[in-house]
């Protein structure tokens, strides 16, 4: 094609230079054939066993993760086991408190009790005198 027929040539518009192309497209292929010379790539078999290895690593991650997380629902489970307990003992202090003001409120009512009782044997010897004085009083004035 020529400038008449070339319609971007009309307009002053640059046409792309092949050469430069084919010329761009041996030296980025050249550079690519020497990357074999890299010792990543060389290496590319200790690459693929690092490779393997990271997987397997990340394998045991992975059940360790599982593991740890099996562990702290345990655990979990363990602290709501414990504070169940810690409730159960304070229920059961609260209890033992309560039956300790029922023991002493009894012992009162005992130490109440008691003293009516003795005042009641009290009462109960002096009418057993006052009857033995009558008694015998009207013993003597029989005898008379």
């Amino acid at each position: 094609m020529d400038a008449n027929t070339n319609p971007g040539a009309q307009l002053g518009l640059r046409q792309p230079d092949f050469a430069t192309v084919a010329e761009i497209s041996r030296i980025f292929a050249e550079q690519m054939e020497r990357c074999r010379n890299l010792p990543a790539v060389q290496d590319g078999v200790q690459w693929a066993d690092l490779s393997g290895r990271m997987g397997a690593f990340e394998g045991k991650l992975v059940s360790l993760d599982s593991k740890v997380q099996n562990l702290d629902t345990k655990v979990q489970n363990l602290d709501t086991k414990v504070q169940n307990l810690d409730t159960k003992v304070q229920n059961l202090d609260t209890k033992i408190q309560n039956m300790d003001r029922n023991v002493q409120d009894l012992e009162t009512r005992m130490g109440s009790l008691e003293a009516k009782v003795t005042n009641l044997e009290t009462n109960m010897n002096l009418i057993m005198t006052k009857l033995d004085e009558i008694i015998a009083a009207r013993s003597t004035e029989m005898d008379e």
